[in-house]
């Protein structure tokens, strides 16, 4: 746009005025391309097994059953529920179960998903003294201890399928397999505090003994901040900074389809921001990778019997130069946008319109404009609307 503009046209700063211009389009803003990842914020790192799980659903899967996917995120020892319905009552079901054997966590993260929103649901949390935590919506990644082995299990569903236990099998394999995130250790030893016996310990003298790992918190440090590291410089992550009273432009998805909406900033916890939506009329939950700055000029409305006009205000400073904006105004009747001069009768208007434009935008000697919305050269308007 502004190689072509600089053909025709030339005034100073004229690359600065157009890309501020584009700027505050809206339509321009909304079909924009996604803003630049956020730099990773890991999860804190639990002191102990079993404080802070990450629960979800799989599926329905390829053999059309649901399951529900729990994972302690301190050791990485899974547990898998099958046969499930996505109610609050089996959700609730399948984890007194697990409760029993392995006590209550302190912390529960999972989606927006119906049966964690419910209030069956909410209320059993509170009795058992659960904290609960959700990710923003649309944003699997900021549940990614649940959703990695999501991944992972229908994977290994669709290898295993011909075997009747392959889910057993599977979970078996995983907690006995070494995890770079864990230093080399397997979610058993983390969990259990042993190595799970294999059916290939048999090949193994009884009088070898394992070394245990007594550096395995600075391990885990390492490995973490070396995953955070690959992360922001395979995404060219950033810091999003975004302040309360902002007003930004956030993701919504319908029918599965994403558009922008706007919205202003309530509050912010971390990387997690609360917006108020006005066309949505509620306040929701966005992560900042969900985001992006909103750009807009402020307009004046002028309203009269057989026209809604609006003044579009320049936003950038006038340089000892005359400039000419068109006032819109759109016809009721014919939905046209047409530039009319200040008093003209309705009569009149159709014969102003067909006149040359070099008439409707003559300057006087003055500096000053005969045509309405234009500007002079010490940026007053003339007219007042």
């Amino acid at each position: 746009m502004k190689g072509i503009a600089r053909e025709y046209l030339y005034w100073p700063n004229i690359g600065k005025d157009i890309e501020n211009w584009v700027n505050n389009c809206a339509e321009c803003q909304g079909a924009a391309k996604m803003p630049v990842k956020e730099e990773l914020c890991p999860w804190p790192a639990p002191a102990r097994n079993w404080q802070r799980l990450h629960i979800d659903f799989a599926g329905p899967c390829k053999d059309g059953k649901l399951y529900l996917i729990v994972i302690d995120s301190f050791s990485k020892w899974p547990e898998v529920f099958g046969n499930m319905t996505n109610s609050a009552k089996d959700t609730i079901k399948s984890l007194d179960w697990l409760f029993t054997h392995f006590g209550y966590p302190e912390t529960l993260v999972s989606d927006n998903g119906s049966p964690f929103q419910s209030i069956e649901f909410k209320n059993y949390c509170i009795e058992k003294g659960i904290k609960q935590l959700f990710s923003p919506p649309y944003h699997p990644q900021s549940n990614c201890q649940a959703e990695r082995f999501v991944d992972y299990f229908k994977r290994m569903m669709i290898k295993n399928c011909k075997n009747k236990d392959w889910l057993q099998e599977v979970l078996l394999n995983y907690r006995a397999s070494p995890n770079e995130a864990l230093g080399g250790k397997t979610p058993a030893e983390e969990f259990l505090n042993r190595k799970l016996r294999l059916k290939w310990d048999a090949l193994r003298p009884k009088n070898i003994a394992l070394e245990r790992n007594t550096s395995l918190s600075s391990k885990k440090e390492i490995v973490r901040n070396k995953m955070k590291n690959w992360f922001d410089n395979h995404h060219g992550a950033k810091v999003h900074d975004y302040k309360i009273g902002d007003h930004v432009l956030f993701t919504n998805c319908r029918q599965n389809k994403i558009v922008w909406l706007e919205g202003e900033i309530v509050s912010k916890k971390g990387v997690l921001y609360t917006i108020f939506a006005p066309k949505l009329k509620t306040v929701i939950t966005r992560h900042s990778n969900q985001l992006r700055k909103r750009l807009h000029m402020e307009t004046k409305l002028y309203n009269n019997c057989e026209t809604n006009a609006k003044k579009i205000e320049p936003n950038y400073e006038l340089r000892n130069r005359t400039v000419y904006v068109r006032k819109q105004l759109n016809c009721v009747k014919c939905s046209d946008t047409r530039l009319y001069k200040e008093g003209a009768t309705p009569k009149k208007k159709k014969k102003i319109w067909s006149e040359n434009s070099e008439d409707k935008m003559q300057s006087c000697s003055d500096g000053s404009i005969n045509s309405e919305g234009l500007i002079n050269s010490e940026g007053s308007n003339i007219s007042e609307g």
